[in-house]
């Protein structure tokens, strides 16, 4: 797996898109991620490092136009010197899983590209409807299929899992005591605890449990969860639920904790890319 550090114990599909041409929404990032596909925005500093998070389930997009912006190309003589360092670069590492996109078409650039044997599109993505075409028509070929099914690996570590406290309670045995844990990870469909308290030993998997993520910052409330998984070895128990389900997570809760796994995602990304430096994770 590429990208896995500290924040990101195992990833969906990484898209990295160097010079995306629209503004996504949470919930637009949320159904990617729902499929499988965590977009990431690559900003000009970052093309550099993109081969740090390469792997078997990593894509690239490169827009041209950007690129050219961010090198000053303004005519077209600096512009076919620039797709020549981009396609050189390209071909030092990805060319198999990557594309290069571009809104107007010059036949000097386009040639750059086709005898470098890097995919190349003329479309103008600035719009929802052509952009997300484009991901199903374009970018998804660029993955290895059947790599690993989807969604099911998605697990993050959020930089405040220490801050978390996190309460147990059993919903067929409402008598029974809260029970209190530790964050471990958790996912768009699943958290992994470590009890603090023995009691937990009375669960039994499938047991329905509702669940308290509390920080200083954030509270999410799991209404309905099923113990998925009882290690007795290390204290550790895993929760299942469906995250687009109101008996499971409400609407509320339901955005924070996705923008909690997206946002760990991201900081996860943002590592790589700038090249695992420590101090990263000193806050």
């Amino acid at each position: 797996m590429a990208l896995q550090n500290d924040l990101v114990q195992a990833a969906p599909k990484i898209l990295c898109w160097y010079g995306v041409p629209v503004l996504l929404t949470e919930a637009q990032r949320f159904s990617l991620l729902l499929h499988d596909l965590y977009l990431h925005a690559a900003s000009g500093d970052e093309i550099d490092n993109l081969q740090q998070i390469n792997g078997r389930t990593t894509a690239y997009v490169y827009s041209f136009d950007y690129y050219a912006t961010q090198c000053r190309a303004h005519s077209e003589a600096l512009q076919v010197a620039a797709a020549k360092k981009l396609a050189q670069y390209i071909n030092s590492f990805c060319s198999h899983n990557s594309i290069v996109v571009t809104r107007t078409l010059s036949a000097k650039v386009e040639d750059i590209f086709r005898n470098a044997d890097i995919s190349f599109v003329q479309k103008d993505l600035t719009y929802e409807k052509p952009f997300f075409q484009f991901i199903r028509t374009h970018v998804i070929s660029l993955f290895h299929e059947h790599e690993r099914p989807e969604r099911h690996y998605i697990r993050v570590v959020p930089r405040a899992v220490k801050e978390f406290r996190v309460f147990i309670k059993t919903l067929a045995r409402p008598s029974d005591s809260t029970l209190t844990a530790e964050l471990l990870n958790l996912s768009l469909n699943g958290l992994q605890l470590k009890m603090s308290d023995t009691k937990y030993k009375l669960l039994k998997l499938r047991d329905s449990v509702q669940v308290t993520l509390r920080s200083p910052k954030l509270v999410i409330r799991l209404d309905c969860g099923f113990i998925t998984r009882i290690d007795s070895a290390t204290d550790e128990i895993a929760v299942g639920y469906n995250v687009y389900d109101k008996s499971f997570v409400d609407s509320r809760d339901s955005i924070q904790l996705q923008r909690l796994v997206l946002m760990t995602l991201e900081q996860g990304a943002r590592h790589e890319l700038k090249g695992k430096v420590a101090s990263e994770f000193s806050a």
